[in-house]
């Protein structure tokens, strides 16, 4: 576990410093927009970051302190934690609007959701076999590839939440149409 340090003492860093990014984030958008609709499909997306990212967190912090087996039960634990949120937060997605037909991200939205069970289900699978088998150089590497995988997820989750998209860099959240990078103006001449 050791020539993972370094990766896990910057994973640690790195997820706090987006965790609280994502916070702020949410607070900003949510203030800029009066639409409840459009505030819980932010939320229900920015929770699943979140808890993406606290496994990062944890799993890496509490890695540091340990070996093999220390890796594999905050592995373990992180990913039982990680598919109960899922499993609360797919009925609110669904409540939000995340998945109805009529949303313009809903595969989008089905992707994330589907990524997080897969995620942490290979977490939870790979966790117990690294418990079975503690010298499994694999077993480590593999479950520190899951944590680049949540990276990806929470990372891809937060850009969405945060109003990129409805600043001008592709759909906005409900959106039924592309938003534009320029302004558009009506009166000029092309």
């Amino acid at each position: 576990m050791g020539h993972y340090e370094s990766f896990f003492i910057t994973s640690a860093g790195a997820s706090a410093a987006i965790l609280g990014l994502l916070v702020v984030a949410v607070s900003v958008v949510n203030a800029d927009d009066a639409n409840p609709t459009t505030r819980e499909l932010r939320t229900v997306l920015a929770g699943s970051a979140f808890v993406a990212l606290v496994d990062i967190f944890l799993v890496s912090i509490v890695a540091l302190t340990g070996g093999s087996v220390v890796f594999g039960l905050s592995s373990l634990g992180m990913a039982t934690v990680g598919l109960l949120a899922t499993r609360g937060l797919i009925p609110r997605a669904k409540r939000a609007g995340n998945f109805a037909r009529s949303s313009q991200t809903r595969t989008l939205n089905i992707a994330f959701a589907s990524l997080s069970v897969v995620a942490y289900s290979v977490q939870l699978g790979l966790a117990i076999a690294l418990l079975a088998n503690t010298h499994s150089a694999g077993l480590q590497q593999a479950l520190v590839l899951v944590i680049v995988v949540l990276y990806c997820s929470a990372l891809g989750r937060a850009w969405v939440v945060t109003g990129i998209t409805r600043r001008g860099y592709g759909l906005e959240i409900g959106a039924e149409q592309p938003v534009s990078v320029l302004p558009v103006e009506h009166d000029q001449p092309l």
